[in-house]
């Protein structure tokens, strides 16, 4: 393209304009307001001539056509794409999950978009025709059947295994040893979906999860406060009052069904009682709440200070409902299983029984907590800056982000046997190896 004409005589008037204004500028200004007030005035006036110039239809200046096709660039790459969608990825349920057809997640690309999922191009059906045309084939490892599997595969599909149970909770009397080789074959499964954070996609759904509010997170400390507004008072701060606290009269609450448990935890219960007062509610205790794990027991936390997060098995990244369930309804979760806590929740949002040499000296520790309240108070902090997520969907849209993903395609993987994963290689810890260091 020729340059215009015009850009010479321009950059004539601009240079005597400044020549002129450099001139008609003292050598030293008498206040900063003067030097601001002439900077002004040079832009105002460059701007009009670039504005005057621009609306020229003989005399566009080169630049401001460079600059338009750079524009019409970032609208043309911010829509979509005029190429069709490439198709979706049809994730396939071979077995229910428990009673649930869906998995508890849905059928179709619907929940993809309503869990917000950044890559939602997929679906999920339990239509076994689709068994060709689907990229994943999940089978809920609980209720696989070497009589019902896939008479064949296709090269890209992706057959996973599918658990969040432990296996010593679930496949007595193997206890953490095997899982049955007559339904799981050598390299049979290409991804593990489960609990475990090592997982091809790790999911928490029926658990719970941890989120941060980043909204909340103040700039700087101390955060600055609005001109209306007053610090807090010395008078409350050294006479605190925490009013809600006065209906938690009880101190430890306990919901459990599953009596005797590879954990030990009922064993270890039982010692604490002799020296804390603990209210077990189910057939594992004398007291009963109905319906189970409905929001009426929910509400009976209320009146407890703390809350038994025992989990049946001390597995690897095992973190159950029991967890979330205390750190939902304001209560201090005092855990017991075989995960990393600390991965799982901010600090001192909870009390770990790992901690405590035997159960007397953890007794010890709630009744001071119990008998100061700002130190109690303080296992509340976190609630600032988390929120809790009763039932994370992250997993699936990993899952479909995965699918979706090109290097995938070409990536070949099987486990040549996934009970070597999943409890051979970092078995679940007895109860009675830890109650033996612990009592």
């Amino acid at each position: 393209m020729t340059k215009s004409k015009t850009k010479p005589s321009l950059w004539k008037i601009m240079q005597l304009f400044m020549a002129v204004v450099v001139r008609s500028i003292p050598t030293r200004f008498s206040t900063i307001f003067n030097f601001i007030g002439c900077l002004a005035m040079c832009y105002l006036l460059v701007t009009a001539i670039g504005y005057a110039s621009s609306n020229n239809g003989d005399h566009i200046i080169e630049t401001n056509d460079i600059s338009q096709v750079d524009f019409r660039q970032e609208q043309m790459s911010n829509s979509k794409p005029e190429s069709p969608e490439s198709p979706p990825k049809t994730i396939l349920f071979w077995t229910p999950y428990y009673n649930r057809t869906d998995f508890t997640f849905g059928f179709g690309r619907d929940p993809f978009v309503k869990f917000g999922c950044k890559v939602s191009n997929c679906i999920t059906t339990n239509d076994r025709t689709l068994l060709n045309e689907s990229d994943a084939v999940i089978f809920h490892a609980l209720q696989v059947s070497s009589r019902d599997l896939p008479a064949h595969r296709q090269p890209q599909q992706r057959f996973i295994f599918f658990l969040y149970e432990t296996i010593p909770n679930t496949s007595i009397p193997c206890v953490g040893k095997c899982l049955p080789s007559s339904q799981y074959k050598p390299h049979y499964f290409n991804w593990t979906m489960t609990h475990r954070r090592d997982s091809d996609v790790y999911v928490a759904e029926p658990y719970g999860a941890v989120a941060p509010k980043y909204w909340t997170l103040p700039t700087q400390l101390p955060d600055e406060l609005s001109p209306d507004t007053l610090p807090a008072n010395p008078a409350v701060l050294l006479n605190r009052n925490y009013p809600h606290l006065a209906n938690r009269t009880k101190m430890v609450a306990w919901f459990a069904s599953h009596c005797p448990t590879h954990s030990q935890r009922e064993d270890y219960v039982k010692e604490l009682s002799n020296h804390i007062q603990v209210d077990i509610y189910g057939k594992c205790g004398t007291m009963e709440c109905l319906p189970r794990n409905s929001h009426r027991c929910e509400s009976l936390l209320d009146n407890y200070k703390f809350y038994l997060a025992a989990e049946n098995s001390l597995c690897p990244d095992y973190v159950s409902e029991k967890f979330y369930r205390a750190l939902t309804n304001d209560i201090v979760p005092i855990v017991y299983g075989g995960a990393d806590y600390t991965e799982y929740a901010p600090p001192h949002s909870f009390i770990n029984i790992a901690n405590f040499k035997s159960p007397k000296h953890l007794a010890d520790y709630l009744t001071l907590l119990a008998n100061n309240d700002h130190l109690y108070m303080e296992y509340f902090q976190w609630k600032k800056h988390y929120a809790v997520v009763r039932s994370p969907k992250k997993g699936w849209c990993d899952l479909c982000a995965k699918l979706n993903e090109p290097s995938q395609q070409k990536k070949t993987k099987t486990y040549q046997d996934v009970a070597e994963w999943w409890v051979r290689k970092l078995p679940c810890y007895p109860g009675s190896s830890f109650l033996m260091s612990h009592t």
